[in-house]
């Protein structure tokens, strides 16, 4: 008799480039988190929490000034974040291997198929 494989998991949901994106814990999960897109969603939210407290300003000239420059200098802290893994997707700031907020590389490698194998809506019959 021939040699026995495992089938692999391209025809599952949870498979991606190789990876297993089925979520197992809180803990693995943070772990295989975006570290780039994270650290763009903090520069964001302390960008805006800037922007509203410019509301306190009284005069609107000095309030646009001021929005300006809260908003340039959040561009530039994003422009100055980098990823060691980072790979340009060729659409935007996306990197290759982003998964929704997970990299991929980050994610457990994908043993084939498993308990969890879950049939991907293409492999039903593109439906």
């Amino acid at each position: 008799m021939g040699e026995l494989r495992r089938m692999d998991g391209r025809g599952c949901s949870y498979y991606r480039s190789g990876r297993c994106t089925r979520t197992r814990s809180p803990e693995d999960s943070a772990r295989a988190r975006c570290s780039l897109l994270e650290a763009r969603r903090k520069v964001g939210a302390k960008t805006l929490e800037r922007l509203e407290r410019l509301k306190l300003l009284a005069d609107p000239n000095d309030r646009e000034r001021a929005r300006r420059f809260v908003l340039q200098q959040g561009q530039n802290e994003i422009q100055r974040l980098s990823c060691p893994r980072y790979v340009p997707s060729g659409s935007g700031p996306v990197c290759r291997h982003q998964y929704l907020v997970y990299c991929t590389l980050l994610l457990p490698m994908c043993e084939g198929r498993c308990e969890h194998y879950l049939l991907a809506r293409e492999a039903e019959g593109g439906h």
